[in-house]
């Protein structure tokens, strides 16, 4: 990648995205898992880059109307999508079940949820299929017993083709990724036994982890592997895997360029064009704990140390701490890794009317693409008295 001519020509701070490094992820978590465990790519871990993964993963996971809006306008196979998500208004699930009869699934995360697509469904005489979402105990989806009552119910339009079950993200544990799948095991034989129904389908969040920070230490392909064992007791059952985070993270940077440099009592003080409103890291408090990066020109030489700061008035807006690197100068860049998933739509990005990164795609022959030009957050911000 000639980094260089790609900040002489678009600029910082700005996000890239590598879709060779993205399709390469993706190919190798499917490589951990047996045949036939599919994958689905959830959408709010990164917009876009969901069209470049049409052909790499078995369905998209989408929790919004904005996202479905997003994804149909891509023309993303409708039969990939499952329509997710806590919250689904009347209006957005009208539009879909009376304009679409062709969208793969839809979720239910209530007793509500599932009323209103009944409702819905037989105003507008649609056949749908359905994920029953069974809760771990968090505000998404439905208890046990009301699990069972929606089974009960048998509407001659919605069709149950199976259980959601999510936990959590950045599980690092296998024995909990065991209890959760044994849970899974025993629910659904009981589901069987009192109720006479087989239930095929299994889409599993394992809310696999994504190490961010340089003193993580993690041996992913033994975790992965015995993920893949664990899966083994769901044997006979379609299993889909909701991945986003780990799919997405590793293809995305950001670069941010330094813009002033100070010294005083307390030590040396960067401040770059970025901030923590626009580089995000799950697990980061405070910037004490140090990602990966690279700082452009690469240097040999005299060493600092630095504590690196965003462009935001506040003092929280701290992206590093006491990082000791060849000495900086005014222009340097610093290419900050791993920022793929939920970056650049997590940070508080309106704060300070500062603009919106553009956002890059680094194509799989290695044509940059600006899928987003750069966004004055001024005018969303301005208060129209007209």
């Amino acid at each position: 990648m000639d980094y260089e001519k790609l900040i002489e020509e678009h600029g910082t701070p700005t996000y890239l995205y590598d879709i060779e490094t993205l399709i390469n992820r993706v190919n190798y978590l499917k490589s951990k898992f047996d045949d036939g465990i599919h994958m689905v790519y959830a959408v709010k871990a990164n917009t876009f880059i969901a069209k470049e993964l049409e052909q790499d993963v078995d369905r998209y996971e989408i929790c919004s109307p904005g996202e479905f809006r997003i994804c149909n306008n891509l023309s993303i196979d409708r039969k990939k999508m499952v329509i997710s998500g806590v919250y689904k208004d009347y209006e957005t699930i009208s539009h879909m079940i009376s304009s679409y009869d062709d969208i793969g699934k839809y979720t239910v995360e209530s007793v509500s949820q599932y009323m209103l697509l009944k409702e819905l469904t037989s105003k507008y005489e649609r056949n749908i299929h359905i994920l029953i979402r069974l809760t771990s105990g968090n505000q998404f989806g439905v208890n046990e017993e009301e699990f069972f009552s929606i089974l009960k119910d048998n509407c001659e339009y919605i069709t149950v083709d199976g259980i959601e079950y999510f936990s959590g993200t950045q599980k690092h544990s296998i024995k909990k990724i065991n209890r959760e799948v044994d849970y899974l095991v025993e629910f659904l034989n009981r589901v069987e036994e009192e109720l006479g129904i087989s239930l095929q389908e299994v889409e599993f969040g394992p809310g696999l982890p994504i190490f961010y920070f340089q003193d993580d230490e993690f041996d992913e392909e033994e975790f992965l592997m015995e993920i893949n064992l664990a899966l083994h007791k769901l044997e006979g059952k379609h299993i889909s895997l909701e991945i986003g985070r780990s799919i997405a993270a590793s293809c995305g940077s950001y670069l941010t360029k330094v813009v002033d440099m100070k010294t005083n009592k307390n030590g040396n003080f960067t401040i770059v064009d970025g901030g923590i409103h626009q580089l995000v890291y799950y697990g980061q408090t405070m910037a004490m704990r140090v990602p990966f990066f690279d700082v452009l020109p690469k240097r040999n030489g005299e060493l600092q140390t630095y504590n690196l700061y965003g462009s935001l008035c506040t003092i929280n807006d701290i992206l590093v701490k006491n990082i000791t690197v060849p000495k900086l100068e005014l222009g340097d860049v610093f290419i900050f890794k791993n920022v793929g998933a939920y970056s650049s739509t997590e940070g508080i990005s309106l704060f300070l009317s500062r603009d919106l990164p553009k956002v890059l795609i680094c194509s799989r022959d290695k044509k940059i693409n600006v899928v987003r030009d750069r966004i004055k957050t001024s005018e969303m911000n301005f208060p129209n008295y007209e």
